[in-house]
């Protein structure tokens, strides 16, 4: 005779396999910074609280739950209006996600950036929380680890494929303009800066043959302190692209009305017409691989206007 389990018991034991298989089904990756974070082996429920998790978790076919807002903006990153479906949840700013609203969510895998450790200890608390990139960090180091958590690598490996088949087309089209300069600017209401070599667009301008001017070479930083006005001639180079995170505001003023001074007009890229104005959410943010196809489509545009004066051979 069959003895029969009561159905409690019955109930029991399933939720508690399914705890154990739920258990089971992790892995161990490591963060930015070479720490151990035990992460859902398919994760279903991400927040990502940066730009570039944003752009690569949509890039690799994963929807994520909840996000941020981009950097100096009320929404999500501006480059990417139209590819952010619109069910996923704004949890706040950059730097200040919403716990509340975090916690509301339910996820089971955080993407995040460099934060202080007090921060990431409470991220850990709602969800396992993984640092994916370090500051000047070449993008692609910080898609591939993305990748590596959300169980992608396969996705990213084609992503990179399409793009180095990119990045090399776009060479050929640049053929007669490799090596110039390319000035990046983010116009700020309190002056001007220029991207360093290790921010994110710069890489992508160098790989299409383009470089960055001798004195905008730092390491280790994205962008120099704002400069005054008198000081514009710093921003020169053969070729200038000026952005503003916002569309609107302080820093657009600021910039509108440096336009009408005479040191900016005297820069040899404004008199030359080689010059363009860039969604600086786009060109002075962290970027991820959506972003980098766009700027390399803005370059080619660039660097073939027809009004523009031919940069002097030596």
């Amino acid at each position: 005779m069959i003895k029969r389990t009561p159905w409690h018991l019955t109930i029991a034991l399933i939720a508690g396999l399914m705890t154990l298989s739920a258990h089971a089904a992790t892995r161990q990756v490591e963060d930015a910074f070479g720490n151990t974070v035990t992460v859902p082996a398919t994760p279903e429920r991400v927040v990502t609280l940066n730009e570039i998790d944003l752009d690569t978790a949509l890039t690799l076919g994963v929807t994520p739950i909840g996000t941020v807002n981009g950097r100096g903006q009320a929404a999500p990153p501006r480059y990417l209006e139209g590819k952010v479906p619109s069910g996923i949840k704004v949890v706040g700013d950059l730097d200040n996600p919403n716990l509340e609203t975090l916690l509301e969510l339910e996820p089971d895998l955080i993407l995040t950036g460099p934060v202080k450790p007090e921060q990431l200890a409470i991220l850990n608390e709602i969800a396992p929380t993984v640092v994916t990139f370090k500051w000047a960090e070449p993008w692609q180091s910080s898609m591939q680890r993305t990748a590596h958590v959300l169980n992608k690598d396969a996705e990213a490996k084609a992503f990179m494929d399409r793009y180095e088949a990119r990045a090399a087309e776009a060479r050929e089209r640049l053929k007669d303009h490799q090596g110039e300069t390319f000035s990046i600017v983010r116009w700020n209401p309190k002056g001007p800066s220029y991207m360093f070599k290790d921010a994110f667009s710069s890489t992508v301008v160098e790989d299409v043959g383009l470089v960055r001017p001798a004195h905008q070479q730092d390491p280790g930083h994205t962008h120099s302190m704002a400069l005054s006005l008198e000081s514009l001639e710093l921003l020169d180079a053969d070729w200038l692209v000026i952005g503003t995170l916002a569309t609107s505001g302080e820093a657009v003023e600021a910039l509108s009305q440096a336009e009408e001074t005479p040191a900016f007009r005297q820069l040899s890229a404004i008199q030359a017409k080689r010059f363009a104005a860039v969604d600086g959410s786009l060109w002075t943010s962290l970027g991820g691989p959506m972003a980098a196809l766009q700027v390399i489509e803005d370059v080619e545009s660039i660097v073939s206007k027809t009004d523009a004066e031919p940069v002097a051979k030596n």
